[in-house]
């Protein structure tokens, strides 16, 4: 059975979707356990909030742009606009944006 690459892309989105759920979750944890050590400490310490919050940054960056920029993408598509400019536009700043979670990971 041949599957689409449309298909495809609409699985990664709603995937996409679906995670971003527990990684937001978990962003605001993990902020909340470094800015409120004293209160969040039993739950998450403030050692371990640093790490995962670096972590997941990257990760919750990559998934909301592969769902909200297909999303926004589409939206527009709705009222007629239509360009391969935007479509890079889009590809162009995705790809910054996950590059630069990425870099902030690894150096900040």
């Amino acid at each position: 059975m041949r599957i689409s690459l449309r298909r495809w892309g609409r699985r990664i989105e709603r995937l996409a979707a679906w995670l971003l759920i527990p990684l937001i979750l978990l962003q605001f944890l993990s902020g909340y356990a470094m800015l409120h050590w004293k209160l969040f400490g039993g739950i998450l310490p403030r050692a371990a909030a640093f790490r995962v919050h670096g972590i997941i940054q990257p990760i919750t960056m990559a998934a909301f742009v592969a769902h909200g920029f297909p999303w926004m993408r589409r939206k527009l598509d709705c009222r007629d606009i239509k360009s391969p400019l935007l479509d890079a536009t889009f590809a162009i700043i995705g790809t910054g944006l996950v590059a630069f979670a990425v870099y902030l990971h690894l150096y900040g």
